[in-house]
């Protein structure tokens, strides 16, 4: 058996492929992400394909230990939710990336080749008609809460009694556990960090409302034009490694606070109000309360998103950023200082529908 670790290299790719009698023109690594080996294989016939290999650290920081398992949950995640979403979303231009193969020895997934684009990069394509997308994503993404609360996570034959993904519950906590250095950073208290980490963050090990893709954000749809002249696109949500149960209100928070950045910085196509009002609309419909709680839930999430990971990622100059966190961190006060109606005031739910 070819070890795992030789999947790191196109070369090690080519002979593990040899090995098995696999035929490949063209095997061309992918650039962008942060913790896997991506390549896109293209096959004798011209079709590609997408082959992502997780080794047990991360691609680009070797001296940071992760559980290559979360490759298996990955796998397990999309071999189960088409036929979920096939049943409450048949027509949708929205699906998880099919999957072709697994190979769980070598950590190795084969999926479909959804094109070179994702949200964030396609944004300011004039072609696109943003708010329409961001109807589709928000349907889609309620259709998936909504229609997997009974799905367990458990990987076949391990014995898991939780159901869920112990990988990507421990990840998500990461901006919660490190929201007070960003703050104290940017001259705010970081008692308030503190304060969110352990009433909200805390939260993340028991949620168990459904499933959840875990890192739902533009970067992880992908979008291809059908053709050139049409403005109809396929989306394909790829990266599923941190799929979890939990709460709903997370992968909506997400999305929503990458929604919020892109439309303050690209232009301000509408794609966190529309992407919001479609989905309470289709949570609505599907008979799902949206409650108080629910909605603090989302809005501490997008408040710790924002006032977090503008610090690290960069989205603005120095004073740009410290707006950011400035805005985060007006959301995180109003919720905890319990003031709702305070809360729908706020940026995130400026045009929202429903609240």
């Amino acid at each position: 058996m070819t070890e795992p670790a030789t999947l790191t290299t196109g070369a090690g790719l080519a002979a593990y492929f040899n090995s098995r009698n696999i035929s490949a023109s063209n095997i061309t690594l992918l650039t962008g992400g942060t913790a896997n080996y991506v390549y896109r294989v293209t096959l004798p016939d011209g079709s590609t394909l997408v082959y992502k290999h997780a080794a047990p650290y991360l691609q680009n920081n070797k001296n940071f230990a992760f559980d290559d398992s979360r490759m298996d949950y990955e796998a397990h995640a999309l071999s189960i939710l088409p036929s979920i979403l096939s049943k409450s979303l048949p027509d949708s231009p929205v699906h998880p990336v099919r999957l072709h193969s697994y190979e769980k020895e070598a950590k190795l997934l084969c999926i479909a080749d959804g094109g070179d684009r994702n949200l964030k990069m396609a944004y300011s394509d004039e072609r696109l008609d943003i708010p329409a997308l961001g109807r589709n994503i928000g349907k889609w993404i309620a259709a998936l809460h909504t229609s997997s609360t009974t799905a367990p996570l458990s990987l076949p034959g391990d014995g898991n009694p939780t159901g869920n993904n112990p990988i990507g519950v421990s990840i998500y906590r990461y901006a919660y556990a490190n929201l007070h250095r960003a703050l104290s950073k940017f001259g705010h208290d970081p008692k308030l960090g503190e304060l969110i980490n352990e009433k909200y963050g805390s939260l993340l090990a028991t949620e168990n409302e459904c499933v959840c893709h875990g890192d739902f954000w533009p970067g992880n749809v992908l979008v291809k034009s059908r053709d050139e002249q049409s403005r109809d696109v396929d989306l394909t949500i790829v990266d599923w490694e941190m799929v979890r149960r939990g709460t709903s209100a997370t992968d909506v928070a997400q999305f929503a606070a990458e929604a919020f950045l892109l439309d303050r910085f690209r232009g301000g196509k509408g794609l966190r109000v529309t992407f919001l009002n479609a989905y309470l609309g289709a949570r609505k419909e599907a008979g799902v309360e949206t409650g108080e709680e629910w909605l603090k839930r989302m809005a501490v999430h997008w408040g710790v998103h924002v006032a977090f990971w503008p610090t690290g990622v960069e989205w603005a100059d120095k004073e740009g950023t410290q707006k950011l966190v400035d805005i985060g961190v007006e959301m995180l006060k109003s919720v905890a200082e319990g003031k709702l109606e305070d809360i729908k005031a706020l940026e995130l739910f400026r045009g929202v529908e429903g609240i």
